[in-house]
């Protein structure tokens, strides 16, 4: 299984005031983590990985001399110990190949005669296409950021936003159409998009990463070449395997991409989900419902000292939207290829750092927003108390059961477009022509026992998920 190897140079490095794009400039500090998975030198790395490995497979199948357990390990070492001047030096001889996988190739060649490897040299990149080394180098890259880096992160955001829930259990004013409704919870509707979380999520988590190595056409031409009568499809698969991806035997020169686009459908759709709640949390913080957090040297205005703006929560949305873009367009893009392959794809691929980065940006900045956000009993309390006209549904609804004539239309006559507070509506039901039991019933019916229910379906929610965490 290949593991990304960490380099030194890209710890603290400064921005760069220069680079057009804000990822490589203002950014770059809460990105830096991502240059191990989207960066060329991330790239050619596992490229190198994957001719290093592939090479040892071939000595392991009787194709290439057998390498030592000492001459695995100088292997090996190759590829740990690329860094910036080895990249550098494969740029160098790719000024001259104007082939950058091919400037692979020689550099390890190179290296190999420096070892002392010289019987192996000529069996580096043996009936790969270029494309059988860069499907399986992506494959590889997303799968460890996948791992290592995105799933951390939501559950993270997820965490942050559990903790927010437990908090707010207080009957709340729902509002349908911009418009006072029927009472709920913050903690069941912050709840929700738990849920929804994790309906994606499910799907996520379980993604497989494929790979190929079946030549120019897919017809595995080159090795058969060699022995016709090989299982070669079954040798390649089980090289794939090794290095801990699925393989897929039946293809053109290059990889189907319909597992990759249904993975950036999901990675959308998850994202899609935070963008509504990224949008609903402003707009509770608009409400007075959340406080936030003053931090006492920051500034809110460059012109209004009082303010404290959810920038957090507005940086996410758009970097969502950015992202979600890229991840749109790639999944409609790459299910297509002329004949048995076109470079378009190719170009594509070299954008996926951008996707990746405004989506980890994002999901930072959701961390960071619920991090600040603290409920305001206070205000969310307040609003119901003024807008009793609430109880207008589950009266008429209890009244109908009773057998009262028309009592939808008698409370839509009382309440329609007023707002009432609490005793303003008590004095309402007062006026009602009713049974002496249900008019007792009614004078009991508060905003705190309608919401029983959405509490209780929060308080199982938020416990599921916390079993489930620990459970992981």
């Amino acid at each position: 299984m290949a593991k990304t190897v960490k380099s030194s140079a890209w710890e603290n490095q400064a921005p760069n005031f220069l680079s057009i794009s804000p990822l490589d400039g203002r950014n770059y500090h809460k990105i830096t983590p991502l240059s191990e998975y989207f960066s060329e030198l991330a790239l050619n790395r596992m490229r190198l990985y994957v001719e290093i490995t592939y090479l040892q497979h071939l000595g392991k199948i009787g194709v290439a001399p057998k390498l030592t357990e000492q001459s695995s390990k100088k292997l090996l070492k190759i590829h740990e110990n690329f860094d910036e001047s080895s990249m550098k030096e494969v740029r160098k001889i790719e000024h001259t190949t104007n082939h950058d996988v091919k400037a692979v190739e020689y550099f390890l060649k190179q290296e190999l005669k420096k070892v002392g490897l010289n019987k192996h040299v000529e069996y580096v990149h043996w009936a790969l296409a270029s494309e059988d080394v860069n499907n399986l180098a992506y494959s590889l890259l997303l799968r460890d950021y996948h791992r290592e880096i995105l799933l951390p992160l939501i559950d993270q955001a997820l965490d942050k936003l559990v903790d927010l829930a437990e908090n707010a259990d207080q009957p709340m004013l729902g509002r349908t159409h911009g418009q006072p409704a029927s009472v709920t919870t913050m903690g069941k509707e912050l709840a929700v998009y738990l849920s929804r979380f994790q309906l994606t999520l499910t799907e996520l988590r379980s993604t497989k990463f494929y790979g190929k190595i079946s030549g120019a056409t897919g017809a595995y031409v080159d090795q058969v070449a060699l022995d016709a009568e090989r299982d070669w499809p079954k040798l390649n698969a089980d090289y794939i395997e090794s290095i801990d991806l699925e393989p897929l035997a039946l293809t053109t020169q290059i990889l189907p991409y319909e597992p990759l686009a249904n993975y950036f459908h999901q990675l959308k759709l998850l994202q899609d989900t935070a963008i509504d709640l990224c949008q609903n949390l402003w707009w509770y913080v608009s409400l007075g419902y959340f406080k936030q957090k003053k931090v006492e040297k920051e500034t809110g205005s460059s012109i209004m000292p009082h303010k404290i703006n959810p920038i957090y929560l507005e940086g996410g949305e758009g970097g969502f939207q950015l992202s979600n873009a890229l991840l749109s367009f790639y999944a409609d893009k790459f299910p297509y290829s002329r004949l048995q392959r076109d470079l378009s794809d190719s170009t594509v691929r070299r954008s996926f750092g951008i996707a990746f980065a405004y989506s980890y940006l994002s999901w930072q900045s959701l961390v960071e927003a619920l991090q600040r956000l603290s409920i305001n009993p206070e205000a969310i309390q307040q609003d119901l108390d003024n807008h009793w006209e609430i109880m207008a549904a589950p009266i008429q609804n209890y009244l109908r059961t009773k057998g009262y004539d028309q009592p939808y239309e008698l409370l839509k006559e009382k309440t329609r477009g007023l707002s009432l507070p609490k005793a303003k509506m008590l004095e309402l039901i007062e006026t009602f022509p009713l049974e002496k039991a249900d008019l007792e019933h009614l004078r009991e019916l508060t905003p705190e026992k309608l919401s029983r229910t959405a509490s209780q379906l929060a308080n199982r929610t938020i416990k599921q998920y916390r079993r489930n965490r620990k459970a992981t």
